[in-house]
């Protein structure tokens, strides 16, 4: 397959796609953003979205948005 060639399948398959990850994936590879991590759903993310999430992560710790070691294992007791 020659390169235009190649260009138009890819991007006939890009819109016959349904899926958001392989959305983020294919934005992330051209923006040159590699993904260096995934969410606990599998949700890709890049360097930028990573540090956001910390960041989030961070603000709500110190807002009181946590439960400790101890909450964790009583909660899980209940499952």
């Amino acid at each position: 397959m020659n390169f235009e060639t190649t260009k138009i399948s890819l991007a006939k398959k890009l819109f016959e796609t349904d899926s958001e990850d392989v959305l983020a994936q294919i934005k992330a590879i051209l923006d040159n953003e590699p993904i260096v991590a995934h969410t606990a759903e599998g949700k890709p993310l890049t360097k930028s979205d990573y540090l956001a999430e910390i960041e989030k992560a961070e603000n709500d710790f110190k807002s009181g948005n946590f439960i400790s070691h101890e909450q964790l294992l009583e909660n899980i007791k209940k499952w």
